[in-house]
């Protein structure tokens, strides 16, 4: 079993995952990856805003919300309101109009605290996925403890590079925040 590629691999995902987190925090212009966790109750089911809807940018502080079905309007209303984006939708022949203010001061340090917490949350990952191979590597018996030694080394600087990655994807992600 090739533990340090498997570590790398989890890790890799971990650090995917937040990039995706923090996509979904607004700075700047708008993005429809704002959305991504929008959910509506449409056809009796919670379905994601991006399977009910197409979305796209039409100014750096609007998003249009095109239903495939018509009927679902109020549905996505209801489900945008719901997820607290800090806007008001509007609908306009058909399509939901979500204009985004430029943030308050108060709203881009709310911004910062959910990224440093997105960003704890993945070094939080980390660590937990160099406790697991840690564990399954002292536990390998076919393993001598110089090979166990050796691929500890690598996975914790493994985890060190990761970690690094993380601080500097925050500071980028604090650094478009405070430049709105």
């Amino acid at each position: 079993m090739d533990y340090k590629k498997e570590c790398q691999d989890r890790m890799a995902k971990t650090l995917s995952s937040l990039k995706d987190s923090f996509g979904t925090l607004r700075a700047g212009r708008v993005s429809p990856s704002l959305l991504d966790k929008v959910t509506c109750t449409c056809y009796g089911e919670q379905m994601p805003l991006k399977h009910v809807a197409t979305i796209s940018v039409t100014s750096p502080t609007d998003l249009t919300i095109k239903p495939f079905d018509p009927s679902t309007i109020k549905d996505i209303v209801s489900g945008i309101n719901k997820a607290d984006l800090g806007c008001n939708p509007t609908i306009n022949s058909g399509a939901v109009i979500l204009k985004f203010p430029a943030p308050s001061e108060d709203r881009r340090q709310e911004l910062i605290k959910q990224a440093k917490r997105y960003a704890e949350d993945g070094k939080v990952a980390l660590r937990n996925i160099r406790k697991e191979f840690n564990n399954k590597i002292k536990k390998d018996e076919e393993l001598s403890e110089d090979m166990q030694h050796d691929i500890l080394d690598d996975i914790q600087k493994e985890t060190d590079n990761n970690t690094k990655q993380i601080d500097n994807m925050l500071a980028v992600k604090i650094k478009d925040i405070e430049t709105i």
